[in-house]
């Protein structure tokens, strides 16, 4: 399966969008902006998780501080 990721500035565009994908017999919905920020940084992290530069620990320890 593959995402595309639609970034609409105004209710009417995404509206749009959604109709098109439904027509389409697609899974669509609208991310709130914490969302896309929330997948960007999972993301990221699957990106990163193997690297040796940041013990797994200290990357937990940040997190937990951030709530």
């Amino acid at each position: 399966m593959k995402t595309l990721v639609i970034d609409v500035d105004d209710s009417s565009s995404a509206k749009i969008f959604m109709d098109l994908a439904k027509k389409l017999h697609f899974k669509a919905r609208i991310l709130s902006e914490e969302r896309k920020e929330d997948a960007g940084l999972l993301a990221i992290m699957e990106e990163r998780k193997h690297d040796a530069t940041v013990p797994v620990s200290k990357t937990y320890e940040i997190l937990r501080k951030a709530k």
